[in-house]
């Protein structure tokens, strides 16, 4: 009895262990709600893979305005389209991204109209779609778009 135990418990344990060291999955209608949830901020998505080099060059942009805007209501997002989520996590530890990563759901490229990457969408404070832009975006640009949804009322 104890041996059987032992064994259930090793295979409901065994799921959880091998999901800790990823991340987590999004669908449109988790987004929908980490949308919701942070109304009041502006809010950044960023669609990318590890296998593009544009989005290898964004992503240390992002991750300085994310630094610059960290006392301000802003919240960068990453989302990984990689086919193959494996190489996901181990990619955004090395690149330091500590903003939220999620493997997005293809339901949510295909709401967003992601046809290339990267591809960054931006909300307003009120919960509005802002922007919604295919290419890669620098630093400055960043700054410029968050700076001007900052502002509005």
């Amino acid at each position: 009895m104890k041996k059987l135990f032992l064994s259930l418990l090793l295979c409901l344990l065994l799921p959880c262990a091998a999901w800790a060291g990823g991340l987590p999955s999004l669908d449109l209608a988790g987004l929908t709600d980490l949308l919701v949830k942070n109304k009041g901020k502006v809010v950044v998505l960023n669609f990318f893979a590890t296998w593009c080099p544009p989005c290898r060059v964004e992503i240390p942009e992002l991750i300085r305005t994310g630094k610059a805007y960290a006392d301000k209501e802003v919240l960068i997002i990453g989302l990984a389209v990689d086919e193959d989520p494996a190489p996901v996590a181990p990619f955004v530890k090395k690149a330091g991204m500590e903003y939220p990563v999620y493997l997005a759901g293809r339901d949510i490229a295909r709401a967003y109209g992601v046809s290339s990457i990267p591809h960054n969408v931006f909300y307003a404070k009120d919960g509005a779609l802002a922007l919604s832009e295919p290419g890669m975006a620098d630093e400055s640009m960043l700054k410029m778009v968050i700076d001007k949804l900052l502002d509005q009322k």
